[in-house]
């Protein structure tokens, strides 16, 4: 469910496709901006994107509208403009529709979340801002099909579970987690001391509460010698060696290290472990079809771009228009499905301050 609001529009708003641009046509009638295969852009509909992003995303419109900056804020909107309708020619072609009952349950949900279920206190905040509640459904229809266009392009390249497999083999060593130990440590600054903490220590008094007392250490002092929940790697060599020999609760006899002297307990022992091919397949599934799904993305788009004809009149060109690619990496530890592409129903979006 789409929950936040933001127009698609302004200068660092995501092109969709890339285009080869031919700017200066005589061709085009006066009144348009763009042309995409023969459909006019006019220069209405660059105005009109305008004051929207005026509405929603001020601070997105440099002030000066006589400034350089702004003409190249005006081509840039008008670059949008093209994107959003190559995007939309190509899911006419291939048979990708937005209906309005999609749209109806996605505004009442930001209705809900952001206007407290009350469709009239947004209709009077929206009217401040110069925008309408027709603007927002052209977003969320721009949205939705670009939604269903990644979902159409992703189910072209489905993955194996073989290739899942593969992937698990090439990165088992990502699964493998050191044994970790809860440690307090207590350090003082010569022997004598150390052996006098010792012996408190034997008569009964308890490790953190003299920790907090006693150690020299700032750092873990103030949190009654808690070092933490580590691996034996993240501490000092001869820490580390002293802290993975004992058992849990035990208490290591003094020992010098890199501070001082250290006296240690270990409370809790936490083995090592391997994360099983069952544990991440789905995480591993969902990073192939990402990284799958942008390289056949990538030449869907090359593709319908080559067959396209764009053409900006003057003042309208921004430039090369360039396209983000849905990236992903098959070689990432196996945290999290990196680089995946919006997924039905994702948003990124921002929205007005709630009035």
């Amino acid at each position: 469910m789409i929950k936040k609001l933001l127009l698609l529009t302004g200068a660092g708003a995501a092109v969709i496709i890339a285009v080869i641009l031919v700017a200066g046509c005589s061709s085009l009638p006066g009144n348009a901006a763009a042309s995409v295969n023969g459909v006019i852009i006019t220069k209405a509909d660059v105005a009109n994107r305008i004051r929207v992003i005026k509405g929603m995303e001020p601070q997105d419109i440099p002030q000066d509208t006589q400034g350089n900056d702004y003409n190249q804020f005006q081509r840039d909107v008008t670059g949008q403009l093209v994107s959003e309708e190559l995007e939309k020619q190509l899911c006419q072609k291939r048979g990708i529709t937005v209906s309005d009952k999609e749209i109806d349950p996605e505004v009442k949900q930001i209705v809900d979340d952001q206007y407290y279920g009350d469709v009239n206190k947004m209709q009077q905040d929206f009217a401040k801002r110069g925008v309408t509640i027709q603007d927002l459904r052209d977003d969320l229809h721009r949205r939705l099909l670009h939604q269903k266009l990644i979902n159409s392009i992703a189910a072209e390249v489905p993955v194996t579970g073989a290739e899942v497999q593969a992937l698990y083999n090439q990165n088992k060593n990502a699964y493998v987690y050191p044994e970790k130990r809860q440690v307090r440590q207590i350090i003082v600054a010569d022997q004598a001391t150390a052996q006098q903490v010792e012996s408190q220590l034997a008569a009964g008094q308890d490790f953190a509460t003299l920790a907090g007392k006693v150690s020299i250490d700032s750092s873990t002092r103030s949190k009654a010698g808690m070092v933490g929940l580590v691996p034996e790697s993240s501490l000092p060599t001869a820490v580390g060696q002293v802290a993975f020999s004992l058992k849990v609760n035990q208490v290591s006899a003094p020992f010098q290290s890199t501070l001082g002297w250290y006296i240690v307990k270990v409370e809790i022992i936490e083995p090592a472990s391997n994360r099983t091919y069952d544990q991440v397949k789905g995480q591993l599934q969902q990073l192939l079809q990402s990284e799958k799904m942008s390289k056949h993305y990538q030449d869907v788009t090359d593709q319908f771009k080559k067959s396209s004809d764009v053409e900006f009149a003057d003042g309208y060109s921004p430039g090369p228009v360039t396209a983000p690619q849905a990236t992903g990496t098959a070689t990432a530890p196996a945290g999290a499905a990196a680089g995946q592409a919006p997924a039905a129903g994702a948003s990124t979006t921002r929205v007005p301050a709630k009035p």
